[in-house]
């Protein structure tokens, strides 16, 4: 039987259920109602749903079939007039069956049987006897033993006796799950060394040293000082989370389908365990944004990559413990291995991730549908990280209050981290490239004064006169006077002087700034400049 897609919606006083099922034989269609038992059966589809409240089915309660959608609507009325059915988009949830209590049998007590005391006290005396005589064979076997030998404390090593393998997945609570994949297929998708050996312990040392060594300078400070024109275009990209308001969230025909084939799973976890998947959560939830942000809304091969790099729960199989190191980790690792390695880019994602966390936990659902398309879709074996972690989120998260979640988005409104915490040394790496930035602004200067000068060499080849204006140059008159000329003025054809009707070429002009050549000089000056 096929489970059909359906959406529910509710009123003061009516459910209505719309199903779709465009194949089904509408002859043979049957609904049932009893309570909060929804069932519904059109050959090939099967839907049975357990709702937060119940219905009744009455005068006021209708259906119909829609063949140009096939879609079946019906409409029913609760059984308690203005009571508000909560969860109603959470399709999991509602398929999964009722919980029905166990039953405590009453307890049986035997007060006296004679043939039993009989047979009890026969025994005890028995008993008594062979405990007797075992001692007795023990102590000789000691005497025996102690003639020959001391007694013998070997050295203690210290060494640690791990009965299973370390635990990872979701909530910690799977183990040995990958010792039949071959190394080198771990090896591309997962960052953490021989996953099933490596203590949870040693994993987040591990994971900072080989982010420290993977941390690139050069590429930083690029992104710095000339980021990429798509660097740019993404920090300004407006997302889907910043043109929502919660109530407007909605699921897609391809979410349903997929939350519907989900199956029916309890969790034991205590608030530890509760901690550290939401926490996981809010890790999954930075590298998700940050691949929507740098793709501005459009997947692409390279989508699965960032979301298994940027996350240290799926790379490294981190457990985190502090909300406070979830961001450190994800800010550390954003500026670490991605394309673009920039602070404010960091930031602006973790805004993201505060604005999808304010949404509620059906768009985090939402989120949580499309890692685990691109992780279904990847060309990589990704998709082992889904039945590790992911499949498991969008069965838990539709069951865990709302507002746990919501507490989760008022404790990253405290959360501030400096550029000094990650260990990066970011602050020393931005002055070093604001120092050379403020040298290489004075050298522009100096090259810009100095072409300005160079403009003002004039050549006029039609006067067969050159006109040289040098910055603080003086030149003596040798045929003449003492006088001296500053060569610093502006050339203009006005201040030659002429003597006579013919050019005085063998002096200079103390009134103004030109030195003047003569043709023969001229002349010469063409050919070497020829």
């Amino acid at each position: 039987m096929l489970t059909p897609r359906f959406e529910l919606a509710q009123t003061d006083d009516y459910i209505m259920f719309v199903i779709h099922a465009p194949y089904a034989n509408i002859k043979d269609t049957m609904v049932e109602v009893d309570g909060s038992d929804f069932r519904f059966y059109s050959t090939p589809y099967y839907l049975r749903l357990n709702l937060p409240g119940e219905i009744v089915e009455n005068d006021a309660s209708s259906g119909k079939y829609d063949c140009d959608k096939g879609d079946f609507t019906f409409k029913f009325s609760k059984a308690q007039k203005g009571e508000f059915f909560k969860n109603l988009d959470m399709i999991t949830t509602l398929l999964a069956p009722s919980k029905i209590k166990d039953k405590l049998l009453p307890n049986i007590e035997v007060i006296a049987n004679p043939c039993a005391v009989l047979n009890a006290e026969t025994s005890e005396n028995a008993a008594e006897f062979n405990d007797t005589i075992n001692a007795g064979m023990e102590n000789l076997s000691k005497e025996l033993k102690n003639e020959w030998y001391t007694e013998q404390t070997p050295e203690a090593d210290n060494i640690q006796i791990v009965l299973q393998s370390p635990s990872y997945g979701f909530g910690n609570k799977i183990s040995g799950a990958l010792a039949d994949f071959e190394e080198a297929w771990i090896k591309e998708i997962i960052d953490l060394p021989l996953p099933d050996k490596t203590l949870p312990k040693d994993r987040q040392k591990l994971r900072e040293i080989n982010e420290v060594l993977s941390f690139d300078e050069d590429h930083y400070m690029f992104d710095l000082m000339t980021p990429e024109e798509y660097a740019v275009s993404a920090m300004s990209y407006v997302c889907e989370w910043e043109k929502l308001v919660e109530d407007d969230v909605c699921f897609s025909n391809e979410e349903k389908d997929l939350l519907k084939e989900l199956p029916n799973k309890d969790y034991l976890l205590d608030s530890t365990e509760v901690n550290m998947i939401l926490y996981g959560m809010v890790d999954i939830l930075f590298a998700s944004c940050y691949n929507c942000r740098i793709t501005e809304g459009e997947n692409n091969t390279e989508s699965g990559w960032i979301l298994t790099k940027l996350s240290s729960t799926l790379s490294w199989f981190q457990s985190f413990t502090d909300i406070r190191d979830v961001i450190l980790c994800s800010v550390r690792r954003s500026l670490c291995f991605p394309l673009v390695r920039n602070w404010n880019f960091s930031m602006k994602v973790f805004e993201d991730v505060q604005k999808v966390i304010k949404l509620g936990k059906k768009y985090v659902l939402k989120r949580f549908c499309d890692i685990y398309s691109i992780l279904n879709n990847s060309n990589e074996p990704r998709y082992i990280f889904n039945q590790l972690y992911i499949k498991d989120y969008l069965i838990w998260l539709q069951q865990v209050p709302s507002s746990r979640v919501q507490e989760i988005g008022f404790l990253l409104e405290n959360v501030s981290i400096k550029k000094e915490e990650l260990g990066l040394d970011l602050v020393e790496i931005e002055e070093a490239c604001n120092s050379v930035k403020d040298d290489a602004s004075v050298i522009e200067s100096n090259l810009h004064t100095l072409s300005s000068d160079l403009e003002k060499l004039v050549i006029d080849n039609g006067n067969k006169s050159k006109y040289f204006n040098f910055p603080s140059t003086r030149v003596e008159n040798n045929s003449s006077s003492s006088s001296s000329t500053s060569l610093c003025g502006s050339s203009s054809s006005s201040d030659r002087s002429t003597t006579n009707g013919t050019d005085n070429t063998s002096s200079f002009k103390s009134t103004n700034s030109h030195l003047m050549l003569n043709n023969s000089e001229l002349d010469s000056d063409d050919d070497e400049l020829d």
